[in-house]
């Protein structure tokens, strides 16, 4: 698949991710490959990518979170760090259906507050997760 990414010249973000947590208040992360060039190689990060032509942020969150880990993801609400991390960043707690992660991945887990710092993260991901921990 050819993807064109065309956005208005006045979207700073380029990107949308999301924060899936479980009924235990578990974060889904998918361990990035070592061995590519883009955003944070062998990092521990939320699905998300880049938004396409005529694509919404949310829609965009949705069909990346479909195609990294083959979930069906609904009732986003946006979270609001304050930094800018050049995406947009929702959370969710409604999905459907089994982790599959795609090539963009190497691993996934399920993991909990008390785990997560054993990770070695993405940018920003713990202090989203802990915001969701606290407002969501």
């Amino acid at each position: 698949m050819i993807r064109i990414s065309i956005r208005d010249k006045k979207m700073k973000k380029k990107g949308a991710i999301v924060a899936i947590l479980d009924n235990q208040n578990r974060i889904l992360l998918g361990e990035r490959p070592t061995d590519i060039t883009c955003w944070a190689p062998g990092k521990w990060a939320f699905p998300g990518g880049h938004i396409e032509r005529e694509e919404t942020p949310e829609e965009a969150a949705i069909r990346e979170t479909k195609e990294e880990m083959n979930l069906e993801i609904r009732d986003l609400k946006e979270l609001r760090l304050g930094k800018d991390n050049g995406a947009f960043v929702f959370y969710t707690r409604s999905y459907d259906g089994d982790v599959e992660i795609d090539h963009e991945h190497t691993d996934w887990a399920w993991v909990s507050r008390d785990d997560i710092e054993q990770y070695p993260l993405a940018p920003y991901v713990l202090e989203m997760y802990d915001w969701v921990l606290q407002h969501g």
